[in-house]
């Protein structure tokens, strides 16, 4: 009788010996942006609760609408008719949709950080998107539209267009976030440097 037993096979390119590692060929280099690191990095946090809370209540009124909808539908003298179940599968993938899209564009807005550097003005877009300007003290912003503190957010915010070279972008931001002094306070905390 014949024993079966395991048979390691060597694979292409290795020594053949197991649990061996072989040494990388080239150095792994962390990247760095463009302009060298940031010197102050301000993080968007107000703008990002607003975004978030705005998202929250554009997708509860789209349910809601759509509840609505199919109250209406069910109530109707053909309420259990094959095109109500078709026409209610429609208008619920269609409230999916602008749910979805209605939550990117309000969370789209708020970047997550502004990065200041001595060679370039970063902002860093909600879903890692870099946008990059040129410093702060050739970059051009202009303030669109003020939004006062309240329900959606503890702090005045602002709608920020920033312009440099050949890109121009608009932005949610807390209010004084490009300011090269202190940042100002979120939510009770003290200045921030």
């Amino acid at each position: 009788m014949h024993d079966a037993r395991p048979v390691r096979l060597a694979r292409k390119g290795s020594s053949g010996a197991p649990h061996q590692v072989r040494p990388a060929t080239r150095p792994v280099v962390a990247p760095t942006p463009r302009g060298g690191p940031p010197t102050d990095r301000r993080v968007n946090r107000a703008a990002t609760q607003r975004a978030i809370r705005l998202s929250v209540l554009y997708a509860l009124g789209i349910a809601a609408v759509y509840a609505l909808l199919v109250g209406i539908a069910l109530e109707g003298p053909t309420g259990s008719s094959a095109g109500t179940a078709g026409d209610l599968l429609f208008a619920g993938l269609l409230a999916l949709v602008l749910a979805a899209i209605g939550v990117l564009v309000s969370l789209g807005t708020a970047p997550r950080a502004v990065e200041l550097g001595d060679a370039e003005t970063v902002v860093v877009g909600r879903f890692g998107r870099r946008y990059h300007f040129p410093a702060r003290d050739r970059l051009h912003t202009t303030v669109l539209q003020r939004f006062p503190a309240g329900l959606l957010s503890p702090v005045t915010l602002e709608s920020v267009e920033i312009a440099g070279g050949t890109t121009r972008r608009s932005f949610l931001l807390d209010e004084g976030l490009l300011e090269l002094s202190a940042v100002p306070a979120f939510a009770g905390e003290g200045p921030r440097a």
